[in-house]
């Protein structure tokens, strides 16, 4: 399992930003308990989201968009098969960790999201680079509002409108992900590395 500080009571009582700030995540760890995980995701887009927009997300999202530009392996999005409610701290951590892009599916039931806000904020803290999707009106004001971040430091994030014109939403996310690969390249880590 993760290593944590002597003073870290069980993962557990952990709220998720204090989960994915205090835990250690050892590489060595999560290769062990999430076998070939890191081989599919490492420098992939972890999208963010709340699981009751699952669905949608894989229509209008990710079998239009995703599967489009690159292979299928490329991108990491929860549901309850791949790691339920037992490792979902552990394999949230580690994908974010792994993946080098970032992306949060916004919508009224991801706002007040605990996992969504607690990610956002861990990709901000990390630079990591962030787009955006709408699937309401609620948008990345509603997000950024809720987070514990200095105003200065949150990044311009690309927004892409999955509310009303959803042909166009796919092309311009389409357009703006194979940019994000140009620049973040998804590769496959050398064997034995860390």
């Amino acid at each position: 399992m993760l290593h944590y500080d002597a003073t870290m009571s069980n993962e557990n009582d952990l709220s998720p930003r204090e989960f994915l700030r205090q835990a250690r995540f050892s590489p060595e760890q999560a290769e062990k308990r999430f076998r070939n995980a890191r081989s599919h995701i490492e420098n992939g887009l972890f999208i963010s989201h709340s699981g009751l927009d699952y669905h949608r997300i894989l229509d209008q999202i990710v079998h239009p968009v995703m599967y489009q530009l690159i292979e299928s392996d490329w991108y990491f999005i929860h549901s309850r098969v791949s790691g339920g409610a037992a490792g979902y701290r552990q394999l949230v951590q580690a994908a974010l960790n792994w993946c080098d892009k970032f992306m949060v599916v916004i919508s009224e039931r991801s706002i007040g999201n605990e996992w969504v806000l607690a990610e956002v904020e861990w990709a901000i803290e990390k630079a990591r680079p962030i787009l955006a999707v709408r699937l309401d009106e609620h948008g990345w004001p509603d997000i950024t509002s809720r987070l514990n971040v200095r105003p200065e430091g949150l990044p311009v994030v690309p927004i892409f409108d999955f509310s009303s014109d959803i042909p166009r939403a796919q092309n311009e996310l389409t357009n703006s992900l194979k940019e994000l690969l140009v620049k973040f390249p998804h590769r496959l880590p050398i064997s034995g590395s860390s």
